[in-house]
């Protein structure tokens, strides 16, 4: 399945219930709509072994608002997933006939394993190259799974979701230790990724971005080391909910059950001891719609997958970004193979800003790029990509804007992204956004100079500042430039 039209999907978990609507279902799912209330089903779970009450009211009321949100929305598919709190409350399959009756649709109830799947395929979605354990902390459960690049290992489901402990009978920080100490296999991952998913956990991250003044509020792949992350659990497990209000970064809603969480986030660090912790916005749902694609959808790259589908609506010229691409690529050999996925990324959001003010157009692509809600890269080369985009638009770009990028991007990316900025920069005023032109012009790096190879014949489609373009894109290697007619 790879709908042309919008899909929706209501995640019935076991504290929040959310409606997100994807603008379609693809490798990259962009959400244009998102938004949960906290009903709390788990709540008692442990106790009377049934939904709680209130929240199962809550939840019927505002599952019947949300799938006819979508409905108005005209979604081309509609999925309700159920997850822990219903799977393992008595009174579950009678909340789900309930579901049924007043959304038009059944929900589907997940077990374990297959949360614990969706949750590793999702993260596996929104991260190339995964290596290590991925854990999703709900409300009722958490569940881990290795992964690699050749898909998903060992997992396991854990009843011990915070909001699930926090009314349990028995004391919830033995549970936590207990129930992840069983878990044999975790230490055969250890030194390697542990992948943070779940509301939570997020708000973990968050509370630490804002300790370390980190520049960019982006969760997804945000990166700490794993003895940094694992200090930083234990310091917010011994807090208390009034010392966690006065935090900067922490929701009221979250000051009761974060504590909890970072007992089981610590327990976890403990027995992975892993190398560093990566932060997952993508997870159960991403990873639903990931198994309903069709192979040649799963083997594109997150960011290209992105950059191909939305750079359409940006594009203003019928040049190719393949195109662009492909004349570019004698001057970049011996890149990386992230920096060629970068790259091509790049020629295919090129155009982002050209319908703003030019005296604008740089900061503007720049600060798309930074902020955009594009999965398949990490901090450092989202940094590096906008970059590229504000060389792209302007020859010197202007420092106080772009100061978090060039915090978050070491000198070789900062070097990498001038160079492709002044080359894309290049391409256009050659070409004129034209196809069909920048094949027959020969752009070539020797040792010591960048040549660009005019054919006699097109002597006169050079402009004015062609050779300017040139010899900053001919800087940027620290190289000499020179035209040469052939």
């Amino acid at each position: 399945m790879q709908s042309s039209g919008r899909v929706a999907i209501i995640d019935i978990g076991s504290n929040s219930i959310r409606l997100v609507v994807y603008e379609r279902a693809t490798r990259s799912p962009l959400p244009v709509f998102n938004e949960k209330v906290l009903c709390g089903l788990a709540r008692e779970l442990d106790i009377t072994g049934h939904l709680y009450p209130p929240g199962v009211e809550m939840a019927v009321g505002n599952i019947e608002r949300f799938a006819n949100l979508a409905r108005n929305m005209k979604v081309a598919r509609l999925d309700l997933l159920a997850t822990a709190a219903v799977r393992d409350a008595a009174d579950g399959a009678q909340f789900i006939d309930r579901i049924g009756r007043i959304a038009g649709k059944t929900p589907q109830l997940i077990s374990g394993e297959e949360e614990a799947r969706l949750s590793g395929l999702g993260v596996m979605c929104g991260m190339p190259g995964v290596d290590g354990v991925m854990g999703d902390l709900g409300g009722g459960s958490l569940e881990l799974v290795a992964l690699s690049e050749s898909g998903l290992g060992p997992w396991v489901t854990l009843p011990i979701g915070p909001l699930r402990l926090l009314t349990a009978k028995r004391d919830p920080k033995q549970a936590v230790e207990s129930a992840i100490a069983g878990v044999d296999w975790l230490s055969r991952y250890s030194g390697r990724t542990f992948y943070p998913v779940g509301g939570a956990w997020r708000a973990f991250a968050r509370l630490h971005m804002e300790y370390k003044k980190y520049p960019l509020h982006i969760i997804h792949h945000y990166t700490v080391p794993g003895d940094e992350a694992r200090d930083w659990a234990r310091f917010i497990a011994a807090q208390s909910p009034k010392s966690l209000e006065k935090m900067a970064g922490v929701s009221r809603r979250r000051t009761e059950s974060l504590p909890l969480a970072c007992v089981a986030f610590e327990r976890v660090l403990a027995a992975l001891k892993p190398r560093r912790v990566v932060f997952s916005a993508f997870g159960l749902r991403e990873g639903f719609y990931f198994t309903q694609l069709p192979d040649s959808e799963k083997a594109r790259h997150p960011l290209l997958a992105f950059a191909e589908d939305e750079g359409v609506a940006w594009r203003r010229f019928d040049l190719s970004p393949v195109e662009v691409f492909d004349w570019l690529t004698p001057i970049f050999s011996g890149e990386s193979a992230g920096e060629r996925t970068l790259r091509l990324a790049a020629c295919h959001i090129s155009d982002i800003a050209w319908d703003d003010h030019p005296d604008y157009r740089a900061e503007q692509a720049h600060a798309r790029v930074l902020h955009m809600p594009a999965p398949g890269m990490d901090h450092r080369e989202r940094a590096t990509l906008a970059l590229a985009m504000a060389w792209r638009y302007d020859s010197i770009p202007r420092v106080p804007w772009t100061a978090t990028a060039t915090t978050l991007a070491d000198g070789a990316a900062q070097s990498f992204a001038r160079r492709l900025g002044a080359a894309l920069r290049l391409s256009y005023n050659l070409s004129g956004g034209a196809p069909g032109l920048l094949p027959r012009v020969g752009l070539r790096r020797t040792e010591k100079q960048l040549e660009l190879l005019v054919p006699e014949a097109l002597r006169n489609h050079l402009g004015d500042v062609t050779e300017r373009r040139l010899a900053a894109v001919a800087s940027a290697f620290d190289l000499k430039h020179e035209v040469r007619m052939v």
